[in-house]
């Protein structure tokens, strides 16, 4: 009987910690899915700001709280594009396009072997919990099951 006290601690000792890391990659997955839709939105805006046929369009530049000022885009035809660690670079609006493009890509891969992570971060879970059940079950009926 102590034995099987004994392993159930463990298995809710090993649960916890499997549910802490699943936690920390839900997490992970809900900022790569947000920086992913961002990248993706500066890419539809610049796919959109080649079709203006405007020389030097109008726009809403967002200042916060909701506010906007009214501003022309005096170069139409490029875009300053962040390559990271606080630096950012010209690029055409094609081939910014194309950086972006990339980019979003690495998100993706990262997204899909996040949610490949938690799939199995949850089957051990799911296995965890069967355990402990049958443990618990064998338990009640005061003998053990030899597998």
């Amino acid at each position: 009987m102590a034995e099987m006290n004994e392993q159930l601690e463990k298995l809710a000792y090993e649960y916890q910690l499997l549910q802490a890391q699943a936690q920390l990659l839900a997490q992970n997955l809900e900022l790569l899915t947000l920086g992913r839709n961002e990248f993706q939105a500066v890419k539809e805006t610049l796919e959109e700001l080649k079709k203006v046929e405007d020389e030097k369009p109008e726009i809403l530049v967002p200042i916060g709280a909701g506010s906007f000022l009214r501003a022309r885009i005096e170069d139409k035809e490029n875009a300053i594009v962040s390559v990271g660690a606080g630096y950012a670079i010209e690029k055409n609006l094609d081939d910014a396009v194309t950086y972006l493009d990339a980019r979003i890509k690495e998100y993706d891969d990262a997204i899909a072997k996040t949610q490949e992570g938690l799939k199995k971060l949850e089957s051990q879970l799911g296995e965890l919990a069967q355990k402990a059940q049958r443990i618990q079950q064998e338990q009640a009926m005061g003998f053990s099951v030899k597998k």
